[in-house]
């Protein structure tokens, strides 16, 4: 017998499952996608579980595959929601920030999943928690029905804020109205839940007053609001098995990013340290038994190839983003670079950053083992660091590893992140040219210097500046946004 026709045989006779393989059954026929606002990874039980307790979330991981290193695009609501919905990174689906002039709408031509599977006959709903999914930021598109929260922006103490507390609802409200939507098959359904946030509305029976006397009030509040919200989902995942969906469904959870709790002294988000872009992320595929859990480094940008990959769908156009089908069930996969960025100093909502000058403008280029944080208004205080070893980001290497400062450097310049000036009004914004007139009276056009005399240069030959953007004079290499 040939050693072919060997293997052939003793590959037909190991049970299903052996040596990583799964079974994947029928496709399922419909999409539940769950995202949680301002929730790190290591808020959830399965994955250390320091700020909460989370059960349900927990068994929906041991029946399907929890990624252990998945990285949002950014720490901003908006922003990050827009790669999930679209599979592609920042600079692509033109969503940057979370209010200015302009660049917080989707891009015209960014396609959502929602509109690709209303196109394939799906009925896509969406079932929002808070302001910042609203239509407001184009993330409508695509769904037939949007239960959304929508306000103003108003000006206060130099920032533009939103009335949070009067635009937002608690999940279990969102779940009330996520378990009335269920009906009609195929569905897709996001379900977006805020708690975390913030605690203008706490879980009934807690009394923030005895909350204050602990030790860290807003972190134990915090757990609290995550197990809550645990329990919400917990209830929605029941009312999809008891309408007998459970087996037909691909159920998708994901952060959109975290939350600071005093790591690197910062306890809100805004910036791009793991604790704030390091997100959990669960898959369960229906009739599969699919890998337990995955350590390699993946991106929220992954989910809408994945979702269309289990569907049979085809892609409508490039993205981001590449199926995590391969590491689901078992198989190899090559490796990915993870992008991320902050544009604070452009971003009229973002008034912490007069607190943190060196964060105006963050831009993150992160393999599986190392990590850079490009500060290009302050070069010196970049940041790179070994994951592998040093997982809490403490020990900074800029300096000392220069090769692989430069290797993120270059990644960083090939993908062309870069935004150069204000984002300008949107043409078709109702009282945009009032605001930005308004702002101009003030001397307000940002909530950090704008000024900056934007220059170019080489991750190959940083001792070089030139003045217009261009590919490197002496090397041919893809220019680095570098400010002064």
């Amino acid at each position: 017998m040939s050693s072919a026709r060997e293997l052939t045989i003793l590959l037909a006779l190991l049970p299903l499952g052996a040596c990583g393989e799964t079974s994947t059954g029928s496709k399922p026929r419909n999409v539940l996608l769950i995202t949680l606002d301002t929730t790190r990874a290591d808020a959830l039980s399965c994955y250390g579980g320091k700020h909460g307790h989370t059960p349900n979330l927990d068994a929906l991981a041991a029946e399907g595959t929890r990624f252990d290193l998945a990285i949002s695009t950014a720490s901003v609501t908006p922003v990050s929601h827009a790669s999930i919905l679209t599979g592609l990174d920042n600079r692509e689906h033109g969503l940057r920030v979370l209010y200015a002039g302009g660049g917080y709408r989707l891009a015209e031509g960014a396609t959502t999943l929602a509109t690709v599977l209303a196109q394939h006959g799906y009925h896509t709903l969406a079932v929002h928690s808070a302001f910042p999914v609203s239509r407001f930021f184009g993330l409508e598109r695509g769904f037939q029905v949007f239960e959304d929260l929508q306000a103003e922006l108003a000006e206060r103490d130099g920032d533009f804020r939103w009335d949070v507390a009067a635009f937002q609802r608690r999940s279990d409200e969102t779940t009330d109205l996520a378990v009335a939507r269920l009906g009609d098959e195929p569905f897709f359904l996001w379900v977006h839940y805020w708690d975390p946030h913030d605690l203008a509305r706490l879980p009934p029976g807690i009394d923030p007053r005895e909350a204050r006397k602990l030790a860290s009030p807003e972190v134990a509040l915090y757990a609290e609001e995550v197990t809550y919200m645990d329990a919400q989902i917990g209830r929605l995942l029941a009312a999809l098995r008891a309408r007998g969906l459970d087996d037909d469904t691909l159920v998708l959870v994901v952060a959109d990013h975290g939350q600071g709790l005093a790591d690197h002294g910062w306890f809100a988000h805004r910036l791009l340290y793991q604790e704030q872009i390091r997100v959990p992320l669960i898959v369960r595929v229906p009739g599969a038994r699919g890998a337990p859990s995955v350590s390699e480094l993946v991106r929220t940008v992954d989910l809408y190839p994945t979702v269309l990959d289990y569907l049979g769908l085809e892609l409508p156009g490039p993205v981001s983003g590449r199926t995590l089908r391969a590491l689901i069930e078992g198989r190899p996969d090559a490796p990915r670079t993870a992008l991320a960025d902050q544009l604070n100093g452009y971003d009229w909502n973002a008034g912490e950053v007069r607190g943190r000058a060196l964060d105006d403008f963050l831009y993150a280029a992160m393999e599986r083992d190392w990590k850079l944080v490009y500060r290009p208004r302050h070069f010196a205080e970049s940041e790179l660091f070994h994951l592998a070893e040093d997982p809490g980001e403490q020990h900074d290497l800029f300096d000392e590893r220069p090769e692989e400062a430069r290797r993120l450097l270059e990644r960083l310049a090939a993908a062309a992140p870069w935004v150069t000036e204000p984002f300008a009004p949107l043409a078709d914004e109702p009282g945009a040219e009032d605001a930005q007139r308004a702002l101009n009276e003030l001397g307000y056009t940002g909530t950090a210097p704008v000024e900056t005399d934007w220059q170019w240069t080489c991750p190959r030959h940083l001792e070089q500046r030139w003045g217009e953007r261009g590919p490197c004079p002496t090397c041919g290499s893809p220019p680095l946004l570098i400010g002064r």
